[in-house]
C-alpha cells in the first residue's frame, strides 16, 4: 500500500471517529429516571420541571428538579448557561449521567420543550 493511501484511510478514520462522537447525543436512548439511575451510562431523560420546585443558582451550574410522567422526581445539576426558555418550558431532556454518591443527574447538554413555539398562528 502506498504511503497516500495509508495517509487517507487515517483521515477517513479520523473523520468518522469525531462524527460518531459529535453525534452521541443524537444516539443516546430515553430512559426512565430508575434506568437512568440503575445504568450509571450516558442517557437522555425527560420531564417537565414543577413550577413549585426552586431553582439554585451556583456558580457556573444550577439545579432544578424534573418530574416523570409516573410522577417520580429527580434533581439534575446542569453545569453551563441556562437555556433561553427554561422558565418556560413545557417539558426538559436532560443529556446526562447519573451520580450515585451525590444523588444527581449530572446533566452536559438541555433541551427545553417550549409548546407556544411550535404553535402556528391563528387564522383568521
Amino acid at each position: 500500500m502506498s504511503a497516500k493511501r495509508i495517509v487517507g484511510i487515517l483521515i477517513v478514520a479520523a473523520c468518522v471517529s469525531v462524527a460518531a462522537f459529535s453525534m452521541r447525543g443524537m444516539l443516546t436512548p430515553y430512559v426512565s429516571f430508575a434506568d437512568a439511575m440503575k445504568s450509571g451510562e450516558y442517557v437522555q431523560i425527560i420531564g417537565m420541571r414543577p413550577k413549585s420546585a426552586p431553582v439554585e443558582n451556583m456558580k457556573g451550574s444550577f439545579a432544578f428538579t424534573l418530574r416523570d410522567e409516573n410522577g417520580a422526581s429527580l434533581r439534575v445539576v446542569h453545569r453551563g448557561v441556562r437555556p433561553q426558555n427554561f422558565e418556560h418550558a413545557d417539558r426538559i431532556v436532560a443529556l446526562g449521567t447519573y451520580d450515585p454518591r451525590g444523588g444527581i443527574f449530572a446533566a452536559d447538554r438541555l433541551l427545553v420543550k417550549c409548546p407556544s413555539k411550535y404553535t402556528g398562528e391563528k387564522q383568521q
